[in-house]
């Protein structure tokens, strides 16, 4: 091994004693399961009958109902392994809060991989087929019915539900689960919440307006942190139940000196603990920030387990992100076969979201992906060190049944420095969708919405200026007509306008395309070892307009080729993806289909149709060649770099588009096109107005 990570000790963290069980529950996720009848369904759920009886919930059941049936909102606090995400919409499914085939329990959850993996096991311990009684929704994916009572969904699927039926009136409880992780439209939704079980409430009470088809609604607020006076004094102080979890004591390492590279680092520490240790010893789970670090780690662990020893043990690679296929993300659930480790690389959707049976070493890189938005520059996805909350919540994961170990691949003094919680993704975030589902969902007022942290003014004024501009809002505020078609769409409003300027261009075919390639991290892969090479393969698809006619090519040679996995290696494609790619694609086609328009239209050869109509929708996200050579942003006068990566790198044009920016050592931007300012001013007359006068003198 050419390089060892050299580690220091802390003291174990101590066990919860009193919530120690001796009995090791293990979870099976399957996506393909044989056809059951009644009974099969009915007998595997008495199996699990005895797993569930030994959850630390299981002694609050009564407890917990009780709180629940005399409070509108009650806030749990669960620890990751307590069992509250999956027994809390049993016990109220049992104790009749939900009436078959009249209202359900809706249960939100921050990721879909989350949504879809719990709602297949709690289908499995209620006895039901998934779809049925208990069932899922996601984006692009509805996998529940008229009869299903107990429905996973993303937050961002049940704000879309208010949309369409604005007091919730199927469901008589909304859990808001893993609420710690503030999310954007987490906190939208307790906004939104909050609003209508009062309006329920009163309705029920107040005689001139007195309606009882509609029932109270109950929320509850689960957290897996201690944060929860927050939830308690926004919700009029409803009360907080705490659930203990099991934890066994984690000795947690730190490295002595910090990591310049911590995918080597990750890499070479997966490789120092399984052959440091016995295989028998707990399977190992690495959390890095996100999938292109994931796919790295696997391709750095596949290439060094392809020179063990023959006594050392096999590798099993467990891959789990958001834009991996179901049934890869199922295999994490698996127990690896004799004489094998099992190791998972995951995002932070493992540190409360899952629970991986098996898992004693933990290996934290210490970093997250994080969206932000700054008015000056646009979006911009950055990694950047995770809370100190986060990464308690990491090293607890290795401790959930039996004693475990943490490996943090920082120091201590850097640990001491991180911030002790993550800001609240509305305080950082770009509001411009969710401001237009508040004026879709009748919130005329936007700026006085009950946020549970408000965003800044400049903030949510840049959000509706940006909507005004693509011409969702009108002068005074209020929504257009394509506003609300707009709001449609699960996208961010400036997909959805490009997607509403094709029909006019005639190019839907090619944007559908488009925004469905750009649905995903990545299309290409570049190992470490093979950079020049792969390089030469893209420059097959390397259009000399961009990204965006680089991806089409590719896609267009992705299906002459029939997706075959041999194509895809010697072009260095990213099959995952494109796999993923093809899914948001079918889902557009039918939302659009619903919505009147021809998804065949195709403006042929005219590709510069494709450009302006990208433009329709990201004039905020131009910038103009400057004299030295270098690109200044429109907006926010900012310098911009092309991406190495992109068809445009190295090369200059007039001016150029792109899709977001990200700042490493300085400000680069992905996925750009090359654009005529004409086009730009075009585009949006009222911010480019100046623009399109002096280009015309």
């Amino acid at each position: 091994m050419a390089r060892q990570i050299n580690f220091s000790a802390t003291a174990p963290t101590p066990a919860n004693d009193k919530h120690i069980a001796n009995d090791i529950i293990p979870q099976s996720h399957t996506t393909k399961a044989p056809k059951r009848g009644k009974s099969d369904y009915r007998a595997r759920a008495l199996a699990l009958r005895p797993q569930r009886e030994r959850l630390p919930i299981y002694s609050a059941r009564a407890a917990i109902i009780q709180e629940i049936r005399k409070h509108p909102t009650v806030v749990i606090v669960g620890e990751t392994g307590s069992g509250k995400t999956t027994q809390i919409p049993q016990y109220l499914l049992e104790a009749g809060l939900s009436q078959y085939g009249h209202t359900a329990i809706a249960v939100t959850q921050p990721r879909r991989v989350a949504a879809t993996s719990i709602a297949k096991r709690v289908a499995e311990e209620v006895g039901t087929q998934l779809g049925a009684r208990v069932g899922y929704t996601i984006r692009f994916e509805d996998c529940s019915s008229d009869k299903t009572q107990i429905k996973f969904c993303t937050d961002g699927l049940l704000l879309r539900e208010i949309l369409a039926d604005p007091l919730l009136s199927k469901y008589s409880v909304v859990i808001l689960d893993e609420a710690h992780e503030r999310t954007l439209r987490t906190d939208i939704l307790l906004g939104m919440l909050k609003d209508i079980q009062r309006t329920r409430a009163a309705r029920l009470t107040d005689s001139s307006t007195k309606d009882d088809t509609v029932g109270a609604l109950k929320i509850i607020v689960m957290s897996a942190t201690l944060d929860a006076e927050r939830f308690s004094e926004y919700f009029d102080a409803a009360p907080v139940l705490y659930v203990a979890g099991r934890q066994f004591p984690v000795t947690t390492y730190f490295t002595t000196t910090p990591q310049s590279d911590y995918l080597d680092s990750a890499h070479l520490t997966v490789l120092q603990i399984h052959t440091e240790t016995p295989s028998t010893s707990g399977d190992i789970l690495v959390f890095l920030s996100g999938q292109e670090d994931i796919e790295n780690v696997e391709r750095l662990l596949r290439e060094s387990a392809a020179h063990f020893s023959p006594g050392v043990p096999q590798l099993l690679l467990c891959p789990i992100f958001a834009a991996l296929p179901p049934s890869q993300q199922a295999r994490v659930f698996e127990p690896p076969p004799e004489f094998t480790r099992k190791v998972v690389l995951a995002t932070n959707i493992a540190e409360t979201s899952l629970t991986i049976s098996g898992i004693r070493h933990v290996v934290d890189a210490g970093v997250h992906k994080v969206r932000g938005f700054d008015p000056r520059v646009g979006e911009s996805l950055l990694v950047e060190p995770i809370s100190k909350s986060s990464a308690r919540q990491r090293t607890g994961r290795a401790g959930r049944e039996a004693a475990g170990f943490c490996y943090r691949l920082y120091t201590e003094a850097d640990f001491a420095q991180l911030p002790e919680d993550s800001v609240p993704e509305i305080k950082r975030c770009h509001l411009a969708m969710v401001m237009l589902q508040l004026k879709a969902a009748g919130v005329a007022n936007v700026l006085e919405f009950d946020f549970m942290d408000r965003p800044s003014k400049r903030a949510l004024k840049h959000a509706l200026l940006e909507l005004y501009a693509l011409d969702a809002l009108d002068d005074k505020g209020g929504l257009t007509a394509l506003g609300r078609w707009m709001s449609e769409f699960p996208l961010e409003p400036a997909y959805s306008k490009v997607i509403y300027a094709s029909q006019e261009a005639g190019c839907t075919r090619e944007v559908i395309d488009i925004v469905s390639l750009l649905s995903v991290d990545t299309l290409f892969y570049i190992p470490a070892d093979k950079r020049d090479e792969s390089n030469a393969a893209q420059q097959t698809f390397r259009s000399s307009d961009g990204d965006h006619l680089t991806y089409l090519n590719l896609l267009h040679a992705y299906t002459q080729a029939k997706a075959d996995p041999a194509w895809c290696q010697e072009h260095f494609v990213n099959r995952r993806n494109m796999r993923h790619v093809l899914d948001v694609r079918q889902q557009l086609n039918r939302l659009c289909t619903r919505l009147g328009m021809d998804i065949n239209k195709s403006c042929g050869s005219d590709l510069d149709a494709v450009l302006k109509c990208f433009l329709t929708g990201f004039f905020h996200n131009c910038a103009l060649l400057q004299p030295d050579g270098s690109y200044r942003s429109l907006s926010g006068s900012q310098t911009v770099h092309v991406h190495p990566a992109s068809a445009l790198f190295g090369k200059k044009v007039p001016a150029i588009f792109y899709d977001q920016l990200v700042f490493t050592n300085k400000l680069h931007a992905r996925a750009v096109s090359a654009a005529d300012p004409f086009w730009i001013a075009q585009a949006s007359p009222k911010l480019y107005g100046r623009l399109a006068s002096s280009i015309s003198s």
